[in-house]
């Protein structure tokens, strides 16, 4: 069996339970899927390739290392069919107005969470360049983990008809966890390609990707997740 990367923090025990309990089951995929890219901006990834987790952290508090940038072309790949198939979409952009009122107590859950590194309309919150959105593409401004909380994201799911999410981008323990969480209570078929999602501590993103894959999602190759997609029919315009 091929090894995953949550494998070296499993204890035998967990292995055991694993298998007695039946989890992670594959749930597969359904027929109209929409790509979703969760926070994929520079106060997450950093101003650029190559710079230092350590490094990266004295400009933004909430940049999560190299991890990031190197999910970017896997992202890119799928990104690319997407648009060739004419599927639908999505970006979530975490920003704050600028008195930060709307980040309500999530700044008293950090020693840096008075700084101003993700507020709309700046740089650190754009996705980076080689994922922006085009005209086309539904973005949604959220101010909590899930995507679903507080805004219309799923108002635009059921009018595209959306049956399967595939979830990208960051990080795994916080925005695209919980946004997975709600995709699966809403009965959608939830995906992540395992190379596009990201996370600032490796043990915490190793463990959500295997609790996700255990119980609501499918966490899997970004290589099955291309083939599953080019093998779509277009989709129809409106």
């Amino acid at each position: 069996m091929t090894k995953r990367i949550w494998d070296d923090f499993l204890t035998e025990k967990d292995k055991r339970i694993y298998q007695l309990a039946g989890y992670g089951k594959r749930g597969g995929f359904g027929t109209r899927p929409a790509l979703f890219i969760i926070d994929v901006q520079y106060n997450f990834c950093g101003d650029e390739p190559g710079q230092s987790h350590e490094d990266g952290l004295k400009t933004y508090r909430t940049h999560c290392g190299e991890v990031g940038w190197k999910a970017v072309p896997y992202i890119e790949r799928l990104l690319k069919i997407a648009r060739e198939k004419n599927l639908p979409v999505f970006y979530t952009q975490s920003e704050r107005r600028p008195d930060m009122i709307d980040s309500g107590i999530q700044t008293g859950k950090s020693h840096r969470g008075h700084e101003r590194t993700g507020i709309e309309g700046t740089h650190a919150t754009q996705t980076v360049a080689p994922l922006a959105p085009r005209p086309e593409d539904i973005l949604i401004g959220k101010r909590k983990p899930s995507a679903f909380f507080g805004t219309i994201f799923m108002s635009h799911l059921n009018f595209l008809d959306v049956d399967t999410l595939i979830l990208t981008g960051c990080t795994t323990s916080g925005c695209l966890r919980a946004t997975a969480v709600d995709a699966y209570s809403y009965n959608f078929k939830v995906v992540i390609p395992e190379e596009t999602a990201f996370d600032r501590f490796e043990s915490s993103h190793a463990m959500n990707l295997f609790d996700l894959n255990c119980k609501y999602a499918d966490v899997i190759p970004t290589n099955e997740v291309e083939t599953y997609l080019l093998g779509l029919s277009e989709r129809s315009p409106g």
